[in-house]
Order: structure tokens, then sequence, then C-alpha cells
């Protein structure tokens, strides 16, 4: 049995060999996610608004594959163990990226985009192994460590890639990619280890998904985790295009705006750490809170910014905060449900979290197409206090009661 107090054998070794694995996926995968319209440019001779228009598709459908996976492979998870779930996302990810490196056509790109992403989901699949077996009273600091190394590698894969693309061009680039993501497959897959409990057959109807999806504290957190999620990925497909509005003539989009999204990926990496050792001296409800109302403190403004290093300014602070946030909303999900169900509940995160990815950008996109780029700010700032706020209230109420019948027994 894993001692949830001391933590499973070897804990600390696992988390790190997990966080390792994490990182190198994420930064092998970001390397295709800004060019994957000049790569179908390149492979079918696209126009660029076509591409644009079937690189959102395939993104899109990616999503939908991870929101259609996610529960499925955390019940196995909690059937089968959390290393399994691990290697199988590991292994996954890494063919279905060298496959997209192999693509001859659109429609390839769009299918394979697809079955990347219901079968890959390999950070959730790290952070519920590390849940199962870290001591309760480290367990936040370690998810916040494992959220940074994810938002590292997504900051430092375009880097990269742009070096690359210069030396191989797009499709030798994509193959790399995966070739390397290989390398976190063979983490995951040789030198994690994890300490079994042995499972025990619930009865019928009342398995780890379902007793899951029967709390209402589950919901609560489901709900939560949407509401404060798709507030800062509104203003991603905007910024671009607003910062082009900012800039002097003859000066270099392209440049700014890398600049800007490394800046962005940085802050939120750095305050996922510090939010994990924030979490265990101020209390998860507390950082929760702040984390959401220093979001929409610095969206409000930002759609006033009248030059791009006051936008930049306001938007890498937001991110910051937006770090806590995450990592704040993954930390709550280990303590609403048993040990025996953490990797479904990880699961349905998974699903949540590809729903407001999805949803954030597309809200985005809508509102300043019909309004314009600097409202789009404000009303992300808005509607994350107005729905946020009462979402939270609710969950610590729900979240009270359920600690409470687990105190009585």
């Amino acid at each position: 049995m894993v001692d949830h107090e001391q933590g499973a054998l070897g804990w600390r070794r696992t988390n790190y060999l997990s966080m390792m694995c994490v990182f190198l996926l994420t930064v092998s995968f970001s390397f295709t996610v800004p060019f994957l319209p000049l790569y179908l440019q390149e492979i079918d001779g696209l126009s660029g608004p076509d591409a644009a228009l079937w690189a959102g598709i395939a993104t899109g459908l990616g999503g939908v594959g991870s929101f259609l996976g996610g529960p499925l492979w955390g019940a196995l998870g909690d059937r089968f163990g959390r290393k399994p779930m691990l290697v199988r996302a590991s292994f996954a990810g890494a063919t279905g990226l060298l496959l997209l490196g192999l693509c001859t056509s659109t429609w390839q790109v769009v299918v394979i985009r697809g079955l990347i992403g219901f079968m890959a989901g390999a950070p959730a699949a790290a952070m519920a192994l590390m849940a199962a077996g870290t001591p309760r009273s480290l367990l936040s600091r370690a998810l916040g460590q494992t959220q940074a190394a994810m938002l590292a590698g997504l900051a430092l894969g375009p880097v990269f890639a742009a070096v690359l693309v210069g030396f191989l061009g797009y499709r030798d680039t994509f193959i790399a990619a995966g070739i390397l993501m290989y390398s976190g497959s063979i983490v995951s897959a040789a030198f994690i280890r994890e300490q079994r409990v042995p499972y025990v057959k619930p009865a019928k109807g009342t398995g780890a998904l379902g007793l899951a999806l029967r709390a209402p504290v589950v919901w609560g957190a489901l709900v939560l985790v949407l509401t404060l999620s798709y507030a800062a990925p509104m203003v991603q497909p905007i910024l671009p295009p607003f910062v082009v509005t900012l800039l002097p003539d003859g000066a270099s989009a392209t440049t700014v705006i890398g600049w800007l999204f490394f800046g962005i990926s940085a802050a939120s990496a750095i305050s996922a750490v510090l939010a994990g050792r924030l979490i265990r001296r101020l209390g998860l409800q507390r950082v929760l809170l702040g984390a959401t109302v220093g979001v929409a403190v610095f969206l409000l403004p930002a759609g006033l910014s009248s030059t791009v290093w006051q936008l930049a300014i306001l938007v890498i602070a937001m991110s910051f905060f937006q770090g806590a946030l995450q990592t704040s909303t993954v930390a709550l999900l280990p303590d609403v449900v048993s040990a025996s169900a953490v990797s479904s509940v990880f699961g349905l995160y998974q699903s949540v979290s590809a729903l407001s990815a999805q949803l954030g950008p597309a809200l985005g996109g809508a509102l300043a197409a019909a309004v314009g780029f600097q409202a789009v700010f404000p009303i992300a700032g808005t509607a994350l206090l107005v729905l946020g706020l009462p979402a939270f209230y609710v969950f610590r109420r729900l979240a009270h009661t359920h600690h409470a019948a687990v105190a009585a027994g």
C-alpha cells in the first residue's frame, strides 16, 4: 500500500523522471505548432488563408480527440496503472509526430493530428502518476514543477524549431521532432517505476470513473477548472494581429511576436513553480483566488495599450498569474477523489482543459471580428470574474462538505 503521508517508495526519482519526460514531450510537440500552416503550404500547395483554415481544423480535431480520450485513458490508468498510460501516451505521441512529418497531403495531416489528440495526454498521465505516489504535503509543489516543465517545453520548442527549419526545412524538422519525442518515451518506459496498489474490482456499475462522476465535489472542481481556464486563451489568437497594429512601419513583427510569446510562457513557468510553494504556506484556495483576481486585473486594461511595451508588460504579468492559476486548479484535483480514482479525475481534467483550449480562442476570434481586438481583453477579464468567482465559492462549499464527510468516515 502507498502511505500518502510518506509517499511511495522512490517517489522523488519518479517525479523527476516524469518531469523530464513531460519536458521532452512538450518541447518536441511544440516544434510543429507555429509552423503547421506553412508546412501545409509546402506539402499541398495551399494558399495562406486556406493553409491557416486547415491548420485550425487539424488543431481543433486534436482538441476533440483529447476531449474524448481523456476519461477513457484515465479510467484505464486506475485499472492497469498510471505508468502504462504514460508510456502509451509517450509512444503514441512520438509515432504520430513522426508520421506527421511523412505526410504528403492535407487530409493526412488532419487525421493524424486528431489521432495524436486522442492517443496522447502524457502530462495528465504524468500528473496522475505523481499524485498517486507523492506525499500529500509536497504534492502541490511537485505538480507546480511539472506545470513549469510543460510550459518551459512549450516556450523553448518554437525557438529550437525556428533554428532547425532554417537548416532542414519544415518536413525534416517535423521528422526530427518525432525522433526527439521518442527520447521522452524511453525515459517513461525504461526508468520510471510505479509502486502499484493491488486492484480491487469494484461492484457492478461503480468503477473509478463512475464513482468520480457521482461525486458533486468532482463536478464542482471540473466546472471551476472550465470557468477559470478559458479567459487567457481568449486573447492568444488576437495577440499577433494586435501587436502588428501597434508597431511602427518597418518593424519586424515576427521577432517581436516571437519574444512576446516566449515571455508569456517563461512567466507562466516561473509562477507555476512558485505557486506550488505558496500553496503549502498560504493554502490552495487562497492562492487559487488570488491568481484568478490577478489574471483579471491585468487583462482588463490590456486592450487600452498604445504601445507594444505596454501590451507586453500587461500580458506577461497576466501570464504570471495564469501559471499560478493552472497549478492551483491541478493541485485541487487529488483532494476530491480517493486514491483509486486519481487517474480518472486527471483524465476528466484533460477533457475539460481541451474544451477550454478550443473554446477560449474560438470566443476570442469571434469577439475580435465583431467588436475589435481591444474589446476582447476587458470582456475576457470580466467574464473570468463573473463566472469564475461564483464557481469558486460553490466549489469551496462542496469541498468543505466532502472533506467533512471523509473525516467522519
